[in-house]
């Protein structure tokens, strides 16, 4: 039986959900260690400090979340009345995290920091967790989850340009020089003030947008599992455990280079100049926009496991780009974003495809539908590893003598190309390791669902016995 195909409309809907993740977390994940520190004047451990705090809470709110999305009971559904109601506390977070009270310093900077971030961070997680358990319910196929993921994606790029580029535009509008002085300093604080109000209000427009295109399942049953039976289930599945290991290990790799890369353009390339990073970034961003089409052709025709680990394998080689770049090589520069623009696209977009097969297991074997678990831990793992990162790059910073706003030396400038290179390096193989035994292919997924949707012809019994429990019945779908 073929799944329905989704029209235009519900792809971009499902899509704005992207759109405001990435408008909000690109713009974090690039600016907001160097905006705290060369900007506002906040030690990198009070950062790092803040961003363990919020991991940590992330670590059960995301779950959580998704914990009760699944067993939400309201007439208007398990998942978009959580957009609804978080769509304004993600904005007004946002704004406020990059507009701190210029009269705060020291410590309460830091305690401000942190009780802003943790407010930013559970609104997000009102909302994205439930978004992203629509993906297997709007899309029921194989490929046309490739192509729903694949629409949230491609507009979380967009998200993604407009983070990068939005404190970078109004910095350059403000007439910022890229010294040292107060007064620029000033500037770029202003910059980002207005960027948060920006951004902050796009996100909620876009996700105000999700909540009114998408539609869920409404005949699912709400799962009454216990919470302990229920991430037992997950753990003895192995496809996910495999595809949950992988995702973490290379979602840090790359959060740790997101993380660098402002400390890369500024220390290790000489380039200061505000119009140099965006032109960088706008690359980056346009490749992988452009890169679509052909990550959707390479899982259609070698499936979404080849093209995971293809994604992964030539994100890795960029990573070394960082020790032959240096002051004045912008073509090589402008060349290395075109290629991880366009490598990174194929990890995040198939890691999402491949959890929404995942849940049809996990439903073949358990009896139960829940995407919400699922979508929690997915959206655990892209948080987590942002916070994980920039935990790690304070660290990082400190050990190699970072020295905020001031001239690095050359032992500092080799240390910013080995953090920069060998962590994310050493985990996307480690990513690659885990990734080996993930079972769930093309075949054995479209085994999985006709025996969901009842086309399949009963497994055959010998006399006198008795049915198989459906998780034997899911095992003996799968290769291994």
């Amino acid at each position: 039986m073929s799944a329905p195909s989704l029209g235009r409309g519900q792809l971009a809907a499902f899509g704005l959900s992207g759109f405001a993740q990435n408008v909000i977390g690109t713009c974090l994940g690039v600016h907001l260690f160097m905006f705290y520190t060369d900007v506002v004047g906040l030690a990198p451990l009070w950062i790092s400090a803040g961003l363990t705090i919020a991991t940590l809470w992330d670590a059960v709110s995301d779950v959580w979340m998704g914990r009760i999305s699944d067993r939400t009971r309201w007439r208007a559904g398990r998942r978009r009345p959580y957009i609804l109601l978080g769509a304004v506390p993600v904005g007004v977070a946002f704004y406020f995290l990059l507009s701190p009270p210029q009269e705060l310093e020291g410590a309460a900077l830091g305690v401000y920091f942190c009780v802003v971030l943790l407010a930013l961070f559970t609104a997000k997680t009102i909302v994205h967790v439930p978004a992203l358990s629509l993906l297997p319910e709007m899309a029921k196929g194989y490929h046309e989850r490739t192509r729903l993921a694949a629409a949230r994606e491609l507009l979380g790029n967009v998200g993604d340009l407009v983070g990068l580029l939005l404190p970078i535009g109004l910095m350059i509008a403000l007439g910022y020089r890229g010294d040292d002085t107060p007064e620029a300093a000033g500037v770029a604080e202003r910059a980002f003030g207005i960027a948060a109000l920006i951004g902050g209000g796009l996100a909620t427009l876009a996700l105000l947008g999700a909540y009114r295109g998408t539609h869920e399942d409404r005949r699912v049953v709400p799962d009454p599992t216990p919470l302990r039976e229920a991430l037992g289930a997950l753990r003895r599945n192995r496809a996910f455990r495999s595809l949950l290991g992988a995702a973490c290990l290379a979602a840090l790799g790359l959060a740790f280079v997101q993380s660098l890369i402002l400390y890369v353009l500024e220390h290790v390339m000489g380039e200061s100049d505000p119009a140099v990073h965006m032109s960088a970034f706008v690359v980056n961003a346009l490749s992988a926009i452009a890169s679509y089409p052909f990550w959707t052709w390479l899982a259609r025709t070698r499936g979404k496991p080849f093209a995971f680990r293809a994604g992964l394998g030539l994100s890795s080689v960029t990573f070394a780009s960082v020790f032959f770049v240096g002051p004045g090589q912008l073509g090589l520069l402008y060349a290395v974003m075109v290629f991880s623009g366009a490598a990174n696209v194929g990890f995040w977009l198939l890691m999402h495809a491949l959890s929404a097969d995942v849940v049809d297991l996990d439903e073949l074997e358990h009896g139960q539908r829940r995407e919400g678990l699922f979508a929690g831990f997915a959206a655990l793992v892209r948080k987590c590893a942002f916070a994980a990162a920039a935990a790690g790059v304070g660290i990082g910073l400190t050990a190699v003598g970072y020295q905020e706003g001031a001239t690095q030396t050359a032992e500092t400038v080799l240390g910013l190309k080995l953090l920069f290179a060998v962590p994310p390096t050493l985990l996307v193989l480690g990513a690659l390791l885990v990734f080996r035994s993930f079972p769930l292919t093309a075949e054995a997924h479209a085994r999985v669902r006709a025996r969901l949707e009842g086309d399949a012809p009963p497994i055959p019994l010998a006399p006198e016995a008795a049915p198989a429990p459906n998780g034997a019945m899911a095992r003996g779908l799968l290769p291994g």
